[in-house]
């Protein structure tokens, strides 16, 4: 009777081995030794300290099979000869210094390509200003010319405006204006920006992007946020956006203050102008920070953007909050592809 309970006892013993075996092996607890490098010395560490109650294994049969996710770190270990794998009775081991561990792989996600720049990197577009309208309503009073060039790191655009004709015989007006800078994904980020009206009349912006500031003419700073532009490069900004068709707001500095704008898509038109035929984004920009109080409404501009010409400003409409119109359209277009 003695001999069949410690025969119980040693068949409750490898019962019990035999359960934790099989949770410790189990997908669950593979994860962490996937992790680790050290996973091959655990497979050493079970061979080499065998139960003392476990009797030699049968030659037929042979360790079940540790689940993939551990068998994966061993590919890297030093391989183990196939005599080795299935001893015909359990043998301690002479401890072994580990082959060291290779890491596995780690996938590195590819580094987004730069965005294109918007922008030729030389150029001009040559605008009539009229006054008064559209059609036979409006008149010729100046001529605005657009410059910029750029080496892919740093850019400068100027225009220059004025009047002539009849125009410049009643009031003669000069005004330039001009933004340098440089690039980041794709958008043009202004350093400075000028604009003198003449006599005198000059404001000027200075970008910090460090301290998302900009300093203004009076002394004073505005915070800002990555998108924001000068009055003269914003219309150089607006290509991406107007193939997306998508509306958004940018904050706006024209020497004196910050203001915020929005800017909405007005879908594609077909324009024949003096500089050719043209398929155009139609974006409206207005004032984001409020309508004026006065009843009058308040100012608005409106830009087309010529498809067949890397999307550059062919024409440039502003109406002011009496309703009176300004409108610059292309006269000739030539730049570097």
């Amino acid at each position: 009777m003695n001999a069949w309970r410690r025969r119980g006892i040693v068949f409750a013993l490898l019962l019990s081995v035999a359960l934790h075996l099989s949770i410790v092996t189990a997908p669950g607890w593979s994860l962490s030794s996937v992790l680790a490098p050290e996973t091959p010395e655990l497979l050493e560490a079970h061979l080499a300290k065998p139960a003392p109650v476990t009797p030699p294994l049968p030659a037929k049969e042979k360790p079940k099979a540790l689940a993939p996710e551990v068998l994966k770190p061993a590919e890297s270990a030093t391989p183990v000869p196939d005599s080795a794998a299935t001893p015909s009775a359990p043998q301690p081991v002479a401890p072994t210094k580990a082959a060291p561990a290779v890491p596995a792989p780690v996938a590195v996600a590819e580094e987004a390509p730069e965005a294109p720049i918007p922008l030729p990197r030389k150029g001009h577009v040559r605008f009539g200003v009229y006054k008064g309208g559209s059609g036979e309503r409006s008149m010729l009073v100046g001529r605005s010319l657009h410059e910029w060039q750029h080496d892919g790191k740093r850019y400068r655009l100027s225009a220059t405006t004025e009047t002539i004709g009849i125009a410049a015989l009643f009031k003669s007006v000069k005004i330039l204006q001009s933004s340098e800078g440089g690039f980041l994904k794709g958008e043009l980020k202004p350093t400075s920006f000028r604009h003198d009206r003449g006599e005198g009349d000059v404001a000027e912006s200075t970008f910090d992007w460090n301290a998302r500031t900009v300093s203004l003419q009076n002394g004073q700073s505005a915070s800002i946020g990555e998108g924001a532009e000068d009055m003269l490069s914003m219309f150089y900004q607006l290509m991406q956006a107007a193939q997306r068709g998508e509306g958004f707001v940018m904050a706006v500095a024209n020497g004196r203050k910050v203001e915020r704008y929005g800017f909405e898509w007005q879908g594609e038109e077909v324009l024949d102008i003096k500089a050719g035929h043209f398929h155009a984004w139609h974006v409206r920009i207005r004032s984001a920070t409020g309508n004026a109080t006065d009843g009058r409404g308040s100012d608005m501009t409106e830009v087309w953007l010529g498809k067949e010409v890397a999307g550059l400003p062919i024409r440039i409409r502003y109406t002011d909050r009496k309703g009176e119109v300004g409108d610059q359209i292309a006269d000739e277009i030539e730049y570097d592809k």
